[in-house]
């Protein structure tokens, strides 16, 4: 079976996701848009798969560039074939 683990940032906003995923991948962190799992919650229908290693240099980024902390949240996902868990990613 296949299984993958990954981050998952749900933002509120679908114009913030695309200035979020700008910036990032101007910073070197590889990210991509993805729609929004249906197990999350959000304003917005899209969010921001990237590499669980990142998620530290990731909200340091968020902070430098003043996005404020209620818009945004950090999920794991773990997949495994079709079937999908999330947790809340702990800092």
């Amino acid at each position: 079976m296949n299984s993958e683990k990954f981050l998952v940032i749900t933002i509120d906003s679908t114009h913030l996701v695309m200035k979020i995923e700008k910036f990032l991948i101007d910073n070197a962190i590889d990210v991509r848009i993805i729609p929004l799992p249906g197990e999350l919650k959000a304003s917005c229908g899209l969010s921001i798969k990237a590499n669980i290693v990142d998620a530290h240099k990731i909200l340091k980024l968020l902070i430098k560039n003043n996005i404020d902390k209620n818009v945004y949240n950090f999920y794991i996902c773990e997949k495994n074939g079709f079937k999908k868990n999330f947790s809340t990613f702990n800092f």
